[in-house]
Formats: C-alpha cells, sequence, structure tokens
C-alpha cells in the first residue's frame, strides 16, 4: 500500500503506485541462475484499476502548468456560480440561491475527488483544474459568511421578534453544511456509475518496464516529451483565455458585460493565492489536524468581502458607477474563488481527531462570523448604510 497522502483537493496525485506489478521472478527466487535474457519481460501490472499514478516530477514548467490552469477554471467556475444565482433568484423562492451554488460545486468535487487516481493518470494538471479550479471558484465560504451575518442581522428588516432572526442565521447555516455534504456524497455516487477513464498506454508501459529495470523515473521520453507539450498548451490556454475576457470586458454589450467580465478578470489571482496557501496544509504541524491554509484563504476572503460590503453602502454622494462595479468584482470575482467550501467539506470528513474536526469547523464558522460582524457591522452601527452603490449599466 503507499504511504498516506494529505487528503487536500488543492493538491494533485503525487504519490507513488499502490498496487506493486508481480514483476518476473529473480534468478535467486527460482532457486536457480538463469542466462540474462536480452530484454527483460515485461508483466502485466496487477494493480488495482484505481492505483495511484507514478510520482509527478515537480518541475518549473509543470508547476506552472497546475498554476495555468486555474486561469481558464476560475473563469469557468465564477461564471458558473453568477449563472446559478441567477438561476436560483426569483420571487417565493423555497431556497436561497447559494444553497445551489454550494451543493453544484460540492458535487463537482465528489466526482472529480471519487476519480482522483485516475484523473492524475491522464494529466495531474486536471486534477487541479477541477477541484482547485472549478469546484473551488463555483462554491464560496466568504458569501456563505456574508449572507449568514444578513440573516442573524436581518438586513431586509422583517418583521421579527425573539430569536427569530438568531433561528434564521442558524437555519441559514445548517442548511448549507447539509446541502454542500450532500452535494460531495452525491457527485463520490455519480462517479461510481460513470465508466473509468483509460490510463494512457505509453504512460502504463514506462510504469511496467521501470518496475522490471528498478528504475525509480517512471516516465519514458516520449511520455516526458507529450506532457511538457500539454504544460505548455495548458500555458497557452491561460494566456488565450485570459486576453479573451479582456477584450470581451471592452467590447461586449453593457448589459451584461461589467458584472462577469470584471469578476472573471479578478478571478484567477484568487484561485492561485488559494491554491499556493494549500501548501501550508501538507506541513507537519497541520497535517491531518487543522488546514491552516484553506482557513488562512477563507478568512482574508471573509474580511475582503466584508469591506466591499460597507464600502458599497457607505452614505454620502453616491459612488463613482466604476468604482462600484470594481467592489462588486472584488465581491464576485476575487473573494469568491479565493475562499471555498468545497475543500472546506472534503477537510471536515478527512481530520481524524474529532477534537481537531471540530475546532477547524467551528472555528472556520465562528470567526467568520465575528470578522463580518466587526466589518460590516462595525460601519453599519458606526456611521450607519446608505442605499447599495449601482454599478455600471
Amino acid at each position: 500500500m503507499s504511504p498516506r497522502r494529505p487528503s487536500d483537493d488543492d493538491e494533485p496525485a503525487h504519490a507513488n503506485g499502490n498496487g506493486r506489478a508481480h514483476g518476473p521472478v529473480d534468478a535467486e527466487r527460482r532457486g536457480h541462475a538463469d542466462p540474462l535474457p536480452t530484454s527483460p519481460p515485461i508483466a502485466p501490472v496487477a494493480s488495482s484499476p484505481d492505483a495511484a499514478p507514478p510520482a509527478e516530477q515537480a518541475t518549473p514548467l509543470r508547476t506552472l502548468a497546475h498554476y495555468s490552469g486555474l486561469v481558464l477554471a476560475s473563469m469557468i467556475g465564477t461564471l458558473f456560480r453568477l449563472g446559478l444565482e441567477a438561476l436560483g433568484t426569483y420571487d417565493g423562492a423555497v431556497v436561497f440561491p447559494l444553497a445551489w451554488v454550494q451543493g453544484v460545486g460540492c458535487g463537482i468535487m465528489g466526482l472529480a475527488l471519487a476519480r482522483k487516481n485516475q484523473i492524475s493518470w491522464l494529466y495531474p494538471p486536471l486534477y487541479t483544474f477541477l477541484t482547485t479550479g472549478i469546484a473551488g471558484s463555483v462554491t464560496t465560504f466568504s458569501s456563505w459568511m456574508l449572507e449568514a451575518y444578513e440573516a442573524f442581522a436581518n438586513t431586509e428588516h422583517y418583521n421579527r421578534k425573539g430569536l427569530h432572526d438568531t433561528v434564521n442565521g442558524l437555519a441559514y447555516t445548517f442548511v448549507t453544511v447539509m446541502v454542500s455534504t450532500a452535494g460531495l456524497r452525491l457527485g463520490k455516487y455519480v462517479s461510481s456509475l460513470l465508466p473509468r477513464l483509460p490510463r494512457p498506454r505509453r504512460r502504463e508501459d514506462a510504469v511496467r518496464m521501470a518496475k522490471v529495470d528498478g528504475a525509480h523515473d517512471t516516465a519514458s521520453p516520449s511520455h516526458a516529451q507529450g506532457t511538457r507539450l500539454l504544460d505548455l498548451l495548458t500555458f497557452v490556454s491561460a494566456v488565450v483565455s485570459y486576453g479573451a475576457a479582456l477584450a470581451l470586458y471592452f467590447a461586449a454589450p453593457r448589459r451584461w458585460r461589467h458584472r462577469a467580465t470584471f469578476a472573471i478578470l479578478l478571478a484567477p489571482p484568487g484561485t492561485m493565492l488559494r491554491y499556493a496557501l494549500s501548501k501550508i496544509n501538507a506541513r507537519a504541524p497541520f497535517l491531518d489536524r487543522f488546514p491552516l491554509g484553506t482557513f488562512i484563504a477563507n478568512m482574508v476572503g471573509t474580511i475582503l468581502i466584508a469591506g466591499t460590503y460597507a464600502a458599497e453602502r457607505r452614505p454620502g454622494p453616491a459612488s463613482n458607477a466604476l468604482a462600484c462595479t470594481a467592489l462588486g468584482a472584488i465581491h464576485d470575482g476575487f473573494c469568491g474563488c479565493l475562499t471555498t467550501v468545497s475543500t472546506f467539506v472534503v477537510e471536515m470528513g478527512s481530520i481524524r481527531s474529532e477534537r481537531w474536526r471540530w475546532a477547524y469547523v467551528f472555528g472556520s464558522i465562528i470567526l467568520g462570523q465575528v470578522l463580518v460582524m466587526a466589518v460590516a457591522g462595525g460601519v453599519g452601527w458606526g456611521v450607519g448604510y446608505g442605499p447599495a452603490c449601482r454599478p455600471e449599466a
């Protein structure tokens, strides 16, 4: 069995293969000496179909590919999130729009997580693209904290009495956790119904040869050349997609371009920062205890989104339309992608110690609410709030 790896969805598969091949029996095990063959026989790999791929070579180009893939993925995830919010916003809605966002995003995470090894056999940055990029950008911890604060504070001034506001805020938080957890499990179940992904033949043959030869480098020259080409194409896709987003911002119809395109321009930096912070999770003091990298990303994003909320509603002269649009882009793009619920839910189930698990879960939620209350609530109670500014039309 392979050594246990960190359960961080922001990391691609880096473990060695956990299914050992039954290689050819050598001369000592046979009990007699055979002449050395001209070429070593290649035995079939008797590993599980879900065996981990060989260790990924941490080259600068491969690292660049992981980060480059997050550019397009975060844009897709942000657009998906904005679309789900728009779809779930209507009069008389039974479920708040963000529940759809968190549930669908966690479903994508569950689907990819269940096929982590299969996806990593194809191309390791693809796993980062789907989990850190798509799922992590669809879900958002900061918006959850902000809307939960609005539920606790009754910012819409509904006619409530007693503990109604408290019950409403607790219900919002409880439903978010339940929907996200259910989405993750549903994604894993859907994965079990789908056919397995094929392994690249060249890479599998290279692994077999390496096991026969006892080599440490499992990448054949042809396979290494092919993956380098994929890494370069991933980088090119990042440049092209970001350039296309810039072109859309200046040339697309005004009725929708600013809300959508400004947000996706700020989405990649948020996702990349979250991915970089996730490296802290694998360090010895925090591994399997407290995912500090995810915690920092979620708390920083929560502070920023509370700041944009306060800035959009500050009293006095109306804000510049472009400035208001920029605040909305920070809210939807940068903060939405810097923070994540999909990783948070995965970590809820991966922390071994009950004490550390609940410390992480309740610590994240309670501190998140305290931060929003301090920033958004402090401004509201201090100088008051006016109507929200109007972005560019």
